[in-house]
């Protein structure tokens, strides 16, 4: 079976606005939401796109997890 990375489940739901479905990872409650361009989509490291998701695995979330454009992996500079 062949794994699809979480950067290439995204959709465009709207013009800046991306969704990861709850589907992209077992377990995670709520879709993740990014609002980002797609200038900056493609900057974007896999590895953050992977926390946005681990959001989504928290109880108690409720509608969403979400990610602003100045998202990054990690906070080594």
């Amino acid at each position: 079976m062949i794994e699809i990375g979480l950067k290439e489940q995204l959709k465009e739901i709207r013009p800046n606005v991306w969704e990861l479905p709850k589907t992209a990872k077992r377990g995670m409650r709520v879709p993740a939401r990014m609002f980002l361009s797609k200038k900056l989509l493609a900057d974007v490291e896999e590895g953050a796109i992977e926390q946005v998701a681990n959001i989504a695995f928290l109880p108690g979330i409720y509608k969403h997890s979400i990610a602003l454009p100045d998202m990054h992996f990690g906070y080594s500079y």
